[in-house]
């Protein structure tokens, strides 16, 4: 009998920290809102002539939804979606230049994301993070012969910091670069590259 008690005892001593591991975890739903700042691109192998084309863009509007999971720190994992749409500012090609405002890039992703967050004690917490997935490209350009979409890889890094507000609620300031390997339209290729600049709203169940 006393065996079964120290036994029960060592067990429940074990239990209790796993416990409070497994309930310090949780599923969260967030959103962000910010400017995406998409850089300079450059149009390779142009239809119908030799040379490069290049594409500047005005800052443009930028916004997510994400669902994860965090495992009371340090990771967090979550499934994205993104959606960008920038309007082209200037095109040049053959020493040619003009402005095509009515024409835009827009941007949609689904990304899978990882998260560090880094442990201050306090309700503010730094965080890195990364994430790989797919996107498609969706380029709109009256001033050149082509105005089509293509489905190219994407990565993107983050770095930001988080505020606590309660239990369940917390809102954070975040910097990412988003990136994308080259895409095709009308055997013309180019790729995107934005700087962005984000707040975010995120609830713990």
């Amino acid at each position: 009998m006393k065996k079964i008690v120290l036994t029960a005892a060592a067990l429940s001593l074990i239990a209790v920290p796993v416990s409070s591991m497994a309930a310090g975890d949780s599923m969260y739903l967030k959103g962000n809102l910010g400017v995406g700042m998409a850089k300079d691109t450059n149009i390779n192998n142009m239809p119908e002539a030799a040379g490069t084309a290049k594409m500047t863009f005005d800052s443009g509007f930028l916004a997510t939804i994400a669902a994860g999971y965090d495992f009371a720190n340090p990771f967090r994992v979550e499934g994205e979606y993104l959606w960008q749409k920038n309007d082209l500012d200037q095109l040049s090609y053959n020493n040619r230049f003009g402005n095509f405002k009515q024409g835009d890039l827009k941007t949609q992703a689904f990304m899978v994301n990882g998260y560090y967050d880094v442990d201050t004690g306090s309700s503010w917490s730094p965080y890195i993070g990364a994430g790989l997935g797919w996107a498609k490209l969706d380029l709109s350009t009256p001033a050149l012969p082509f105005s089509d979409n293509d489905n190219v890889f994407a990565y993107q890094f983050m770095a930001g910091v988080t505020y606590a507000i309660t239990d369940k609620w917390s809102v954070d300031g975040q910097y990412r670069y988003f990136g994308t390997t080259d895409a095709t339209i009308s055997g013309a290729d180019f790729n995107e590259n934005s700087n962005n600049l984000l707040i975010g709203l995120r609830y713990n169940f």
